[in-house]
This record gives C-alpha cells, structure tokens and sequence, in this order.
C-alpha cells in the first residue's frame, strides 16, 4: 500500500504536531513546516523516519513558494494539506493596532490563501485540505476580534474552494476547535494568570470535566484527511467537549 503524503502547517507544537504524530503512527508520511529551526529539528526528532521537516514562515509568499517546490522534488504528488498555522493576539478592539492586525491577518488567512492556491497543482485527484478555526466563529470572545475575523474568513473560503475545485477531487473540511491547550496561549501575550482563569475555568464547565487537548483533535483531523471522508465538504467538525452547546 502506498503511504498517503501529508503536508501539515505549523507542525512543531500543539495541534499541527499531535496530528503530525497521529498520522505518523498511522503510517502517513507527513511533511511538517516551522518559523524555528530548533523547534521544527526537536519535532522531527520526536517523529521519527516518517517526517520531514520544513523551515518555512506562512505569511511568506517566497517561503511558500519554496516550500511547495521542495515537497514537489521529494513527493512528486501529495494527498493533502493541514491548514494549521495560526497565531493569537490577545487585543481589544480598540486597542488593536495595525501591526497586530496584519501579522493576525497574514498568518491566519493570507498565508492559508496562498498555501492552498500553490498546494493545488501538486494535490492527487482525490485529496483532502483540512483548515483548522475555532469556535470564535460562532461564540464571541473578548479581545478576539481580528483573531475571529481571521478564522471567519478562512471558513467563507471553504465553500467557494469546494466549488471551483471540484472537478480536481479536491474536498476541503473544518476542524473547530475550542478553547485548547496549547502553547498559543503563551504567545498571545496573557498573562500566566489569565490563562490558568481561562483554562481552569473550561475544566470546571466543560460535559467532559477537562480542558481539550491537542491529541483529542488529532483523531478527527487523520479521519478528514483520510479515504473515509471523501463524501464530506465544508463540513464542520467541532471539537470543544461540549463547551458550546
């Protein structure tokens, strides 16, 4: 059996790396990219021969350039992409500054645009693209607001992608997360403190009495990207412990 190809987004940490070892474990060969070298080569230590790691920035158009070429001149053909990158910046609407909201927006959206639209020549027919958002979506957060914009806007683009891409055999899907441990709540610039509120406050509320973690994702990803879900598009799978109901 051939080992199907899969291209994860900002696969060193949290959910791109639970997935990235999920798949592995699975047999996938998977492709994991990264802003640091030192985290990306810590990564591929930890998943073995079945990874490839990737020095490459989401909101670079040159990097993504590079990226696709190099997975062209290893793979030849892949079959599917983990639309995982992201950043939070934890802002007010009122104090979000331009700066906050182009990294946000470059990252979050024009990086996801990109990847995809150069993705595609190399996608095998069929293939699935999975793009990670979150329940900002639909649930309102405080000081979330270009973060929820960026996410809002990547779920709009599924359905026009399902459309045009159709006739390639190319499906796109969504995992929701909730709120999830992970280290982008050390990045986002709260406080130890509030993050501690936050997910104490998630375990004490949540159906399932803990916080999501990244390896609970991971089995829902594998399963959209995988041969199952080939009758799927823009479908939304929400993964939040039942925060939200």
């Amino acid at each position: 059996m051939d080992h199907k190809i899969i291209v994860i987004t900002g696969g060193t940490t949290g959910i791109g790396f639970a997935c990235a070892a999920y798949l592995s474990n699975l047999d996938y060969q998977v492709v994991i990219t990264g802003r640091s070298k030192e985290n990306l080569e810590k990564a591929i230590t930890k998943l073995g021969n079945n990874s490839v790691g990737v020095l490459s920035d989401t909101s670079s158009l040159t990097d993504i350039d590079d990226l696709v070429q190099k997975v062209k001149n290893q793979f030849g053909k892949i079959d599917g992409v983990f639309i995982n990158a992201g950043i939070f910046k934890a802002s007010s609407f009122e104090n979000t500054t331009e700066a906050i909201f182009d990294e946000t927006m470059n990252i979050n959206f024009k990086g996801a645009f990109f990847t995809i639209q150069k993705f595609i020549p190399i996608l095998k027919n069929p293939s699935s693209i999975v793009l990670n958002t979150s329940i900002v979506v639909f649930k309102a957060f405080a000081n979330s607001s270009i973060y929820t914009a960026s996410k809002a806007a990547l779920e709009s683009l599924s359905k026009v992608l399902n459309i045009e891409l159709a006739e390639k055999g190319i499906r796109v899907n969504i995992v929701s997360p909730g709120v999830t441990e992970t280290p982008i709540q050390k990045k986002s610039g709260m406080s130890d403190e509030t993050i501690d509120n936050l997910l104490e406050h998630f375990s004490k509320t949540s159906p399932i009495g803990r916080i999501v973690q990244p390896t609970d994702i991971a089995p829902i990803v594998a399963f959209l990207l995988s041969d199952g879900s080939q009758v799927l598009r823009n479908e939304k799978i929400i993964v939040d412990g039942g925060t939200t109901l």
